[in-house]
């Protein structure tokens, strides 16, 4: 499916980590998504994590109108990240993220949460060898931080009174941990005294000492620039075991919880839900969408 083209011009003095004020906005224009919205990175980089010719380390695209971007602003905003190998049984990356937003919106909304949903699909199925693809998706999910920080400026800039918050599943989370300390070194942003209202990992494929005191710069990021983060867990995750154990030699964040005797700020909450979930990598939202929109709410 095309997609709106967003690439926004970055003035002098304004970028600090890259980041910019508001600018000039060229798009095509495309029938509205019959799926849920959402901002799209796809096909901005190779299968080798490289960026394509026509795309920089900001740009992003949307599909259907996504609030703030393309149509009015709304009062709450929850920005969906979907996780590694999105790419569905026949080979559609596009349309497996879609259905993937389509019941992130489903089971928060019927949790109760009443705010609006888009998604954020990003190429997370380039990548191949002994290792799956797993080193390649990682680094194309650090560098779509600084497209998602692109779009959180952009969408604070256009609707500065609207709360925006991310949810994450597996390797989303990657995303949206490197958006945070991006943006916490952006003048354009902490400037303005702009937040992210919340966070919500749900079986982050991330090292479990991440938001901790381990990693300073993210626990910093978490602590000033998120007003709440609620990580979900199973240590009972099939995926996230074989994943952390065979390749990266560590632990999950969505396995574990935050690691044991680090210290996590204030507004971070790691929540069990093993008996809930269980193995099921892929169940988070179905049994705990009303947990995750009685955070949101």
């Amino acid at each position: 499916m095309q997609a709106n083209r967003r690439q926004f011009v970055r003035g002098t003095g304004a970028a600090i980590a890259g980041l910019g004020v508001l600018g000039g906005v060229g798009a095509v224009d495309v029938a509205a998504a019959e799926t849920v919205p959402y901002v799209s990175t796809r096909e901005h980089f190779d299968d080798d994590g490289n960026l394509t010719d026509d795309h920089d380390t900001f740009d992003y695209g949307t599909v259907g109108d996504v609030a703030g971007i393309d149509t009015d602003c709304v009062s709450d905003l929850v920005v969906v990240a979907h996780g590694w190998k999105k790419k569905g049984d026949d080979g559609d990356g596009e349309a497996a993220a879609e259905a993937k937003f389509a019941d992130a919106e489903t089971y928060l909304s019927e949790g109760g949460y009443d705010g609006t949903v888009v998604g954020y699909s990003w190429d997370s199925d380039e990548g191949s060898g002994w290792d799956f693809g797993w080193g390649t998706a990682k680094d194309i999910a650090q560098a779509n931080g600084y497209k998602l920080a692109q779009f959180a400026l952009d969408y604070k800039l256009a609707c500065p009174d609207g709360h925006l918050r991310f949810a994450s599943h597996s390797l989303g989370a990657q995303v949206v941990f490197n958006c945070l300390r991006i943006l916490d070194r952006s003048s354009a942003w902490t400037d303005r005294g702009f937040q992210i209202r919340s966070i919500h990992p749900f079986g982050a494929a991330t090292d479990n000492e991440v938001p901790t005191d381990e990693e300073p710069e993210t626990f910093a990021a978490v602590r000033d620039q998120v007003g709440s983060a609620h990580n979900y867990y199973s240590d009972d995750d099939s995926v996230l075991a074989w994943v952390y154990n065979t390749i990266e030699f560590d632990q999950a964040l969505g396995e574990t919880g935050a690691e044991s005797g680090n210290q996590t700020p204030e507004n971070y909450t790691d929540y069990d839900v093993t008996d809930s979930v269980g193995s099921d990598h892929s169940g988070y939202l179905s049994n705990e969408g009303a947990l995750m929109a009685s955070h949101m709410n």
